[in-house]
């Protein structure tokens, strides 16, 4: 199994009204504070994290957010953005690893709590709108850093001195980069791979099974503009 995951910081945030650098105005949950003490971990959630946009965040299957350290330190020396902490509005920061060495239906223990990976998060307008970087979201998607989400199995707690311990990896072909990868341009076979995963998230699954038919569709398309030219000549 995979070594220990030391923990660089929790957030938890609550609901406030944002007004973006072009003046947008939107209520969000996004923007977090760092938590030092013990924080209790629910089947929806850390303790006092709220969620605004609970169609599109939260929820069993997306409970918790979790970014890298390593992914900070990719768009620092890739892309010279020196980014602030909690950039990604996530809930967990995590070091030593980063979304190639994070596999789908990974279970970890930290502190009495039990966690396991659901999917990989799908970034949204937000991350450019807060950072105010115009296309810091389209940049995360082209990278494939987009840190993932954490299902809870068994309630508990932790704290930032706690570490996440690997206690089960059924999936070892299937890491947050590779279902990434999968999800914006692969094959068809690639995405019928990552749908037999039973742990796989539900929202995220419909939306991946919706890539599926529609590259299905061209596919169909495409094999039957071929056979009228065929007959034609």
């Amino acid at each position: 199994m995979m070594k220990t995951i030391r923990i660089e910081n929790i957030f938890t945030g609550k609901k406030q009204n944002i007004r973006d650098i072009r003046g947008k105005q939107y209520i969000s949950s996004y923007k977090k504070e760092r938590i030092g003490d013990d924080v209790l971990v629910r089947y929806l959630g850390l303790e006092h994290d709220t969620q605004t946009d609970v169609v599109h965040h939260g929820g069993a299957h997306k409970a918790i957010c979790v970014y890298t350290k390593k992914n900070y330190e990719f768009f620092r020396k890739k892309h010279e953005l020196d980014l602030p902490m909690c950039a990604f509005g996530e809930n967990i920061t995590l070091l030593d690893i980063d979304d190639s060495e994070v596999c789908l239906g990974d279970q970890y223990r930290c502190g009495t709590a039990v966690f396991e990976v659901s999917q990989p998060r799908e970034p949204c307008w937000k991350i450019s709108s807060i950072l105010g970087i115009k296309k810091m979201t389209s940049l995360v998607v082209k990278e494939f850093k987009t840190g993932f989400y954490l299902r809870v199995l068994e309630e508990g707690s932790f704290n930032r001195n706690n570490h996440f311990k690997l206690i089960s990896r059924v999936h070892p072909e299937l890491t947050i980069e590779f279902i990434n990868q999968v999800y914006f341009k692969s094959s068809l076979e690639e995405i019928g791979q990552v749908l037999k995963c039973k742990e796989l998230g539900p929202a995220y699954r419909l939306s991946l099974e919706k890539r599926l038919k529609s590259k299905l569709k061209r596919q169909h398309d495409w094999q039957a503009d071929d056979y009228i030219t065929t007959i034609q000549q």
